[in-house]
């Protein structure tokens, strides 16, 4: 074998490569979408405001001996809201928000004859709490460090409502 061959065969094995490279990239670029990943934090987020949310109106139709686990209810999903929001924008390296969003109720009069629709009993409550337990703790499977940590302590929060703070079925009855 001469030197030549030798030199040409290397010079088209390290073209071969770069082409092989650089057809890679273009195919791995053309296949991304330019829609960002959704944060696995934000569902748990959604969920957090929603049953804040959906504890302050329950507490307006319950009993009066449960107004007060409800509102506490309410106030620890908030915080959860807040805590998940703050990790979602740190993580995406935006400043964290200083208030979160909530739906704040409108008030509209009802049409004539219509009636305005019953607050959340505490069953509802207690349903969407165990959901927010199942999603927090599917979350926190799959990831790592503080994100997992801070998704386990949201589902045993949600938990520990559900069991300790909410009257079980047995003893509302």
């Amino acid at each position: 074998m001469r030197r030549r061959d030798v030199l040409v065969g290397a010079g088209r094995g390290v073209l071969g490569l770069a082409l092989i490279a650089a057809t890679a990239g273009t195919a791995a670029a053309c296949g991304s979408s330019d829609e960002p990943e959704v944060d696995p934090l934000q569902k748990p987020q959604e969920m957090a405001e929603s049953d804040a949310e959906l504890a302050r109106a329950a507490a307006t139709g319950a009993p009066p001996a449960l107004v007060p686990a409800l509102t506490q209810i309410a106030a620890e999903r908030a915080q959860h809201a807040r805590a998940l929001a703050e990790e979602i924008a740190r993580t995406a390296g935006r400043a964290a928000p200083t208030t979160t969003t909530t739906a704040t109720p409108t008030t509209t009069t009802p049409g004539e004859g219509a009636t305005p629709a019953p607050p959340p009993t505490v069953a509802q409550v207690a349903d969407a709490l165990r959901a927010s337990a199942e999603a927090a703790t599917d979350a926190a499977a799959g990831l790592a460090g503080y994100r997992a940590g801070l998704l386990a302590s949201v589902a045993a929060a949600c938990t520990a409502s559900l069991t300790v703070t909410l009257p079980s079925p047995k003893a509302a009855s």
